[in-house]
């Protein structure tokens, strides 16, 4: 058995990862359980910065957070000695359950919070928020741990060589631009940690650490499951203005007011999936090769081939519980087909020729004009409809009137409308192209950079969340399959790879 200072006792390990190794030992002068991480200190590393960070973290004590009883050195290696908390993180929650509950992440949410604003008011910042450092105890109580690499706020100078310290998929991005470590800081990786818990993953985890720091500078994550106040907290904090960004004060009253809703509220997700499905038939014979199920969208640098794709091959299957919308490559504006008799639950989609047709189909009997006014009697916004062309090599353009196509597009239908003009709860959306690439695709990036590409207009306004005056509203999502990028009304992505949801059109 490993005897560490002479008091420590290691009977067996917990876990690893990328700041060391977490042993099970016990204290032999107090006879109580600890844990014992053992830290990685690769060449370069201050380990100075290390031991101060450590001595830091034992300033606090907060019911909270993992307590810090000591920090050793023996033989070359650094131990910090923690209470030992036996109990899954927030990671290993949600990889098991998925996507948690609005009110049960503002619960979680609160808990983290007061455990930050106690170490903020010792002086103390964690640096390393995330999933994998919240221990979440029966009955839902958390414990924040890792405060190994905090650093105090008041602490000298002391500098690190060799890199970050943190992960980067959950560091604000301030501290990529060269800023200290801060209070606001730490808010933002709470909420990058908020969207984890309530959509099920990372929200800017990209392929690549280049291509995460590249989302945490210039993307958008959009929520798909996340509303209500909860949605709120963490767009309020997902800012990249530390002076707009929520205040500790701020997002209590929003995560209290999320824990609190009941069922049935706003808080509650709709899943997009549950929604009818669009069908698109083949667009064209040249069809991509499908991409490997590992490959995401990687925002493209200069000189840099961006694996993003496009199907041509579309999912056959029809939700007959409403209209339908056949998306057809022969110039024809698609019109909503009645379903008579029993509802059927799927059916097989034919190719339609490619050759345009001599005559337009018939609009259905059955066919409901527009509205002129939302259930409230206001004025409907102005709309502008959202078409999707293709070209014969598989490209795919999503444009309006006012943002056409390039030359050899053809037009396949029409997703539905955006908003003509800002409302409330809408978002910019963006034709755009990557640089020196025959990729057309669709961006929510409010900044209007296209991400760091090419922009070609401003097409509307979606809507983040489905508003409520349009029952008929469909949620329209960004997709690729390794070459070019996509846009689609199918929460599968007509069997290609999801990026993510953009917004909300209306019918």
């Amino acid at each position: 058995m490993r005897l560490v200072a002479g008091r420590y006792a290691i009977s067996a390990e917990l876990g690893r990862g990328g700041m060391g190794v977490v042993w099970r030992a016990e204290d032999r002068v107090l006879g109580r359980p600890v844990a014992l991480k053992e830290l990685a200190t690769p060449p370069g590393t201050n380990l100075e910065r290390v031991l101060r960070e450590a001595r830091t973290a034992g300033r606090l004590n907060d019911p909270g957070v993992v307590t810090v009883y000591d920090v050793v050195s023996e033989h070359g290696a650094t131990f910090i000695v923690m209470e030992l908390v036996v109990a899954p993180t927030l990671a290993d929650v949600v990889g098991r359950e998925g996507p948690l509950a609005n009110d049960r992440v503002a619960a979680l949410g609160l808990q983290v919070l007061a455990a930050l604003e106690s170490a903020h008011a010792a002086g103390v910042v964690h640096r390393d928020v995330k999933p994998s450092n919240i221990m979440v105890l029966p009955g839902d109580r958390v414990k924040l741990a890792d405060f190994g690499i905090a650093r105090a706020m008041d602490d000298p100078a002391l500098t690190q060589t060799g890199g970050v310290m943190g992960s980067p998929g959950y560091m604000a991005p301030e501290l990529f631009a060269g800023a200290g470590p801060s209070p606001a800081s730490d808010l933002w990786s709470l909420g990058a940690t908020l969207f984890h818990a309530a959509e099920g993953r990372a929200p800017f985890q990209r392929t690549t650490t280049a291509a995460t720091l590249h989302a945490i500078m210039y993307d958008q994550p959009v929520l798909e499951r996340c509303r209500g106040p909860l949605a709120d907290a963490v767009r309020g904090l997902l800012t990249q203005s530390t002076s707009d960004r929520l205040t500790a004060a701020g997002l209590r009253g929003l995560l209290s007011a999320a824990r609190n809703a009941i069922a049935g509220s706003p808080t509650q997700a709709v899943d997009p999936a549950a929604l009818p499905t669009t069908v698109f038939a083949p667009v064209t014979a040249k069809v991509a090769p499908p991409a490997p199920t590992t490959v995401d969208w990687k925002p493209p640098r200069k000189n840099r081939r961006l694996p993003l794709a496009l199907t041509g091959v579309a999912v056959a299957v029809v939700a007959a519980l409403g209209a339908i919308f056949l998306l057809k490559p022969d110039g024809t504006t698609p019109v909503a087909a009645s379903v008579p008799g029993p509802a059927t639950t799927s059916s097989a989609a034919k190719p339609t020729s490619a050759k345009p047709s001599a005559k337009k189909p018939t609009p259905s009997a059955s066919t409901v004009p527009p509205s002129t006014s939302t259930t409230d009697g206001k004025p409907h916004p102005a709309e502008v409809p959202l078409i999707r062309y293709h070209q014969p090599d598989g490209g795919h353009f999503s444009g309006t009137k006012k943002v056409g196509p390039p030359p050899g597009f053809t037009k396949e239908g029409v997703f539905g409308s955006l908003v003509a003009t800002p409302e409330p709860g809408t978002r910019k959306l963006f034709a755009c192209k990557v640089k020196d690439k025959k990729d057309w695709f669709t961006s929510p990036d409010q900044s209007g950079k296209c991400e760091g590409q090419q922009s070609l207009g401003l097409l509307g306004h979606v809507y983040a969340d489905p508003p409520s005056w349009a029952p008929g509203a469909r949620a329209i999502y960004r997709c690729n399959a390794g070459a070019s990028h996509f846009d689609s009304l199918d929460a599968g992505c007509e069997g290609k790879t999801k990026e993510f949801l953009m917004g909300y059109v209306v019918l």
